[in-house]
């Protein structure tokens, strides 16, 4: 059973800088954390009209007493490499100066009042450190739990990447079904270096009831490349604000989504990608598909900088509607400030599945609920064959068809 903080309505500042002091937290962190919960007490919840957080209570939440949720798959023998794979917990005492290094640079941690919470009372999380030149072929797992009805979380993933190095990362967000009220407010910040390539894959998975409030970037240096799959199934309501920043000349992004949105869930996603650099090249395609009486939102944008020269880039969001009373919004944009681009666009599109395609499916013997199955699996094949682990893969694809 997971021990618990006080609810929120019961926590002060002089409680969390006592926390940190016990804990052993160095006083830099300490004091951002007093910090950040003085602007969550102050400030009033962000307003996200297509986020329906009607029902959640920020005073009930209460905060898990400890980090019993952080689950790390790897081989230790890489250690010898120089990798670092460890809880942030731990890493405090190994490896301090780089993380208050790059803690808290990616992810504005007091933007507004869901994520100054995140950045108070953190207590999970990983840092994975892989130094220059070394390459890691096995991909490597980490897996946040909520197990128990009520409780919040706030994980921390910090991923450092040297350059020329490579690496493949897989984050989940996995649970049981809990009643409305449990709480995730993860935080990813992915630090890609010079010449160096990232894989990574963002699952969630959650089981029904759980509030996934969720700060998510990845900023790369020069020729740095990054492929990013986010998979979004789970859960009562997502909002998750991500964004890639291609920093450093000839970088390159190819991000691919996957979002199946049934019963009564409401997922919100809001990816961004930002060029800062000459000759960056970044390709998003995201697919979603909605049932029930669910509700689902892409609100992506491209942004590219004044800086920014020779950009060639290109957003794409497509919806299928497997109820009529299920609902998508798509809101691609494009904010160019700049005159010297290469290639920029965006498009988006959203309907029913084609009866034209199922009647020709029927013809060919394949009974009409299974013809619709093997139209959405195909559609999300995009995103699911990035997966490298097929366990992961197989379950992914069961809990999508078990949504049709």
């Amino acid at each position: 059973m997971t021990t618990t903080l006080p609810a929120l309505n019961e926590i002060s500042a002089d409680f969390v800088v006592a926390r940190s002091q016990a804990a052993g937290e160095p006083a830099w962190l300490t004091e951002r954390r007093r910090e950040a919960w003085v602007t969550f007490a102050q400030m009033n919840p962000p307003e996200w009209r297509r986020t329906d957080l009607s029902k959640l209570d920020p005073t009930t939440i209460a905060p898990s007493d400890g980090a019993h949720a952080t689950a790390i798959q790897w081989d230790p023998a890489l250690s010898a490499q120089g990798v670092v794979f460890t809880t942030l917990a731990a890493a405090l005492h190994t490896h301090e100066a780089l993380i208050q290094r790059y803690i808290d640079t990616a992810v504005e941690p007091l933007k507004h009042k869901f994520s100054a919470l995140r950045a108070a009372l953190w207590q999970d999380g990983a840092l994975l450190y892989v130094p220059k030149g070394v390459s890691i072929e096995v991909p490597l797992r980490l897996i946040y739990t909520l197990g128990t009805d009520g409780v919040a979380i706030f994980p921390r993933t910090l991923v450092i990447i040297e350059p020329q190095a490579s690496v493949t990362l897989i984050e989940e967000f996995v649970s049981p079904d809990l009643r409305a009220g449990s709480f995730a407010g993860p935080i990813t910040e992915i630090f890609v270096g010079d010449g160096a390539s990232v894989r990574f894959i963002s699952v969630q998975h959650w089981g029904a009831g759980v509030y996934h409030l969720a700060g998510q970037r990845a900023i790369l240096q020069r020729d740095a490349n990054l492929e990013w799959t986010s998979i979004n199934l789970g859960g009562q309501v997502q909002h998750i604000e991500a964004e890639t920043t291609l920093v450093g000349n000839g970088s390159r992004l190819n991000w691919l989504g996957a979002t199946f949105a049934s019963d009564s869930q409401n997922l919100v996603i809001a990816p961004w990608m930002r060029h800062v650099g000459h000759n960056c090249e970044s390709f998003m395609q995201f697919k979603t598909v909605v049932n029930d009486t669910a509700y689902s939102v892409f609100d992506g944008m491209i942004k590219i900088e004044h800086e920014s020269a020779g950009t060639s880039t290109r957003l794409e969001e497509h919806a299928l509607h497997l109820s009529p009373k299920a609902r998508n919004d798509s809101i691609p944009g494009l904010m160019i400030s700049t005159n010297d681009v290469l290639k920029g666009g965006h498009a988006s599109t959203s309907g029913d599945i084609d009866e034209e395609q199922l009647f020709y499916m029927q013809t060919r013997g394949i009974p009409r609920a299974e013809a619709q199955r093997m139209i959405v699996m195909g559609f999300f094949e995009p995103a699911l064959e990035t997966i490298p682990l097929e366990e992961l893969r197989a379950e992914l694809t069961a809990e999508i068809a078990a949504k049709i």
